[in-house]
């Protein structure tokens, strides 16, 4: 059993948005103030659930950093366009050198190392922002660091810039004050949520496999087969709790897919948040809504 936990999911939204949040967010979920990163002019809101991970709602309020500022790892995400665009991983045994120092040995052992996809992951970088309380935080992120392997995707799956593995965040003040995890009112949802259930990751089909490898690398984990033959499951830990969580890394095969990933580039393309509820329809989850609300699912939990 992996000690890599699942930490938080990164979805992106304008101003608009930040500020008058919409129904189907309102309606299903209890909000928490974040705050304001240092820095850059980003700030943000969380959904903090009772497993101890958080979807960060994450909105720059001004011109996004350059690419060239290797202090900010929150950089990358400048050029996104709203929606789920990222997601962290931590692990709450081993500090962020260790970590990374255990994954970046796994991705250049054996004779598939990164399966020729070419990533390994960076030095972590201190990161901090004050809460509306004004309670300062920090952690440290550790961004994947990409090269062109041999089976590197093209550059045009890729919108916006490459984002097709998660990152690390590790802790440096106590984790309660980044995620108050253990206050009910914050964690206690209209929709019955109560964690995440799995994140879904999209990738070409002809290289379902190779990211399947790689994804078992970074997270640790034993690849178990999925719900079908195009699908490959990875258990994942979660912060707080006896629950698991998994990454689900699907091959695009349907036009709907396929269409999304050329829009959206490879990576994160759905949230399955696990409810207590049985109000869910013939499939067993449903979407909160259309367009970027269609990719958040809630689904009975385990």
């Amino acid at each position: 059993m992996t000690s890599t936990l699942q930490d938080h999911i990164v979805f992106l939204v304008d101003t608009e948005f930040f500020e008058n949040l919409p129904a189907w967010v309102t309606d299903n979920f209890t909000v928490t103030p974040g705050g304001y990163h240092d820095g850059q002019p980003s700030r943000n809101k969380l959904v903090i659930f009772a497993d101890g991970s958080y979807l960060e709602f994450f909105n720059w309020y001004d011109t996004p950093p350059s690419l060239d500022d290797e202090t900010l790892p929150m950089r990358f995400w400048g050029a996104k366009t709203p929606g789920l665009i990222d997601f962290a991983i931590t692990d709450t045994i081993q500090s962020a050198e260790e970590s990374v120092g255990v994954v970046n040995q796994r991705l250049s052992e054996g004779p598939d190392k990164d399966a020729g996809l070419g990533v390994k992951f960076g030095k972590p970088i201190t990161g901090s922002r004050k809460k509306s309380d004004g309670t300062e935080i920090s952690w440290k992120v550790t961004r994947p660091e990409f090269s062109k392997g041999g089976k590197t995707p093209s550059e045009d799956l890729f919108v916006n810039g490459r984002i097709d593995v998660p990152f690390f965040c590790h802790d440096v003040t106590p984790r309660i004050n980044r995620v108050p995890s253990l206050d009910k009112e914050k964690t206690t949802h209209p929709c019955g949520a109560t964690g995440i259930a799995a994140c879904e990751i999209l990738v070409p089909k002809q290289l379902h496999a190779e990211y399947t490898n790689l994804y078992s690398k970074i997270l640790g984990s034993k690849i178990e087969p999925g719900a079908g033959q195009s699908s490959h499951t990875l258990d994942l830990g979660v912060p707080q709790g006896s629950t698991r969580t998994t990454v689900v890394v699907r091959a695009a095969e349907t036009e709907h897919d396929i269409k999304r990933m050329k829009e959206r580039g490879i990576g994160l393309s759905d949230l399955i948040i696990a409810v207590k509820s049985d109000d869910l329809g013939s499939g067993g989850r449903r979407a909160l809504g259309e367009g970027i609300a269609s990719t958040i699912w809630l689904a009975k939990e385990a």
